[in-house]
C-alpha cells in the first residue's frame, strides 16, 4: 500500500536531493574530457555516458511537468501526496537499494532512445545536466503550489501510461540518485 507525503516535505526531500546531485556534478565538471569518457571496461558506460543517459529523461519528464504545472489544480497550501501504485513501483526500483545498501543490485538495462554515444563532449554533457537541474528545482518550487496528484505524465515507454506529476518528478530524481552511485563506483573502477 502506498503511503501518504505532506507535498512540503516531500519536495523539500527532493530539493536536498537535487541539491547534492548539483554539488557532485559540479565537482565531477573538474575532470578532463577523457576521464569522464573513459570506460571502466567494454560495455561498461564512462562517467560522460551515465549523465547523457540521465539527460534523455530531463529531456522529456521536465518539459512533460512545467506543462502539466499550467493544467494542475491550485493548492492553497499543502496537499497531502498520494502516490500511484504505478509511480509508487519505478520509484521503488530505482531507490529502494540504493537508500538501504548504497549499491544497486537489480541491473536494468537501458531503453531505446536511451543509450548514450560512446564518445561525447563532456563539458557540454555536464553543462546540459546542471542546466536541468535548475529547471528540476523551479519546477519543484512550483509544485508547492499545486496538487501534485491533478495531473498526470505518460511515462518514456508508452505514451498511453501516465503517472502523477508527483510521481513523474519522484521517479525523475530517484534515477538520478541511483546513477550517481554508479558514477561512483565508475570513478573508482578508472581510479579518478
Amino acid at each position: 500500500m502506498a503511503r501518504t507525503f505532506d507535498s512540503l516535505q516531500l519536495i523539500d526531500s527532493l530539493s536536498a536531493e537535487v541539491s547534492s546531485i548539483v554539488q557532485r556534478i559540479t565537482e565531477l565538471s573538474t575532470l578532463s574530457n577523457a576521464q569522464l569518457n573513459k570506460q571502466p571496461a567494454p560495455g561498461k558506460w564512462s562517467v560522460a555516458q551515465i549523465v547523457e543517459h540521465l539527460n534523455t529523461y530531463d529531456r522529456y519528464y521536465i518539459p512533460y511537468a512545467s506543462q502539466s504545472m499550467n493544467k494542475a489544480a491550485r493548492a492553497n497550501g499543502a496537499i497531502p501526496f498520494k502516490p500511484g501504485w504505478l509511480g509508487e513501483y519505478f520509484v521503488n526500483s530505482m531507490y529502494s537499494q540504493v537508500k538501504t545498501t548504497g549499491a544497486v543490485t537489480n541491473k536494468m538495462s537501458a531503453m531505446k532512445g536511451h543509450i548514450p554515444s560512446e564518445t561525447l563532449d563532456a563539458a557540454k554533457v555536464l553543462n546540459e545536466f546542471l542546466a536541468d537541474q535548475r529547471k528540476l528545482r523551479e519546477l519543484l518550487e512550483q509544485m508547492k503550489r499545486v496538487d501534485m496528484a491533478s495531473v498526470r505524465i505518460p511515462i518514456t515507454i508508452s505514451k498511453f501510461i501516465t503517472i502523477k506529476l508527483g510521481d513523474a518528478i519522484r521517479f525523475l530524481v530517484a534515477h538520478e540518485v541511483r546513477h550517481f552511485s554508479q558514477i561512483e563506483r565508475t570513478l573508482e573502477a578508472i581510479g579518478s
